[in-house]
């Protein structure tokens, strides 16, 4: 198991997390808990009716949360469905997402109080999900100039190699100059950097660079973390965030 603190201030605690088992999914909505999910309740003091999964698709769409949808996707059946990014302005909600290799980025506005957190696949990252998630934010008062970003442990780009499908899509997102730093060519090989697709997306959305930071854990390099590109299946780490 690995497990480690992004965050853990007045404000906010978040984490990512392999878990003991990587199973936080459960085969039906009457299942029990998973044990890691327990566990994890168990560490942060917090009741798992208080915490909230989506059921992730690898696509755009973000919504806003509270109390109402505590334990959705940890211990009930869930209606955040095909949802891969949650903002909620209340304390003590543990917004969580499934990766094995995505990228999960911590969002906060300290100044009003608001925190997200996103699950950013190839596609998702080159597309509207932070955009999404900014609006979202926006209605609960946040200000992009105040909106930290931290971009957590993924796939780096020395081991993400993609197909020429993955450029063809991303030219219609970015500029030449931007395609230059989000993909690097090795031995005939294409290589993409999530970490500077999700940064160049975050400056479009007006946060300052200066609040933007990143861990440089890569879950394929690191074997304490389930990685799909490395073949673990059925396998995924956690990443959690609250206001406290």
């Amino acid at each position: 198991m690995k497990e480690i603190t992004i965050i853990d201030n007045s404000f906010a605690l978040a984490g990512f997390t392999s878990g003991n088992e990587g199973i936080w999914s459960r085969n039906e909505p009457s299942d029990p808990p998973t044990n890691d999910y327990t566990a994890l309740s168990e560490r942060l003091e917090i009741p798992l009716s208080r915490f909230i999964r989506p059921y992730q698709a690898g696509g755009d769409k973000v919504e806003i949360v509270g109390a109402e949808h505590g334990s959705s996707g940890v211990i009930k059946g869930n209606d955040l469905k095909k949802v891969d990014g949650l903002i909620t302005a209340e304390r003590e909600l543990v917004l969580s997402i499934i990766a094995a290799d995505c990228v999960p980025v911590y969002l906060l506005d300290k100044k009003v109080g608001v925190v997200g957190l996103l699950h950013c696949g190839w596609r998702s990252a080159a597309g509207a999900i932070i955009h999404n998630a900014v609006k979202h934010m926006k209605k609960l008062g946040a200000v992009p100039s105040d909106i930290q970003v931290i971009i957590g442990p993924h796939i780096c780009a020395e081991c993400y190699e993609v197909g020429e499908e993955v450029r063809t899509e991303y030219v219609k997102a970015f500029a030449p100059k931007e395609l230059e730093s989000v993909f690097k060519q090795r031995e005939g090989r294409l290589y993409l950097s999530l970490l500077e697709t999700i940064r160049l997306k975050a400056i479009a959305e007006e946060i300052p660079e200066k609040n933007i930071s990143f861990l440089n854990d890569c879950t394929c390099h690191d074997t304490s973390y389930f990685s799909y590109r490395r073949g673990d299946r059925g396998k995924q780490n956690l990443a959690h965030i609250m206001m406290k």
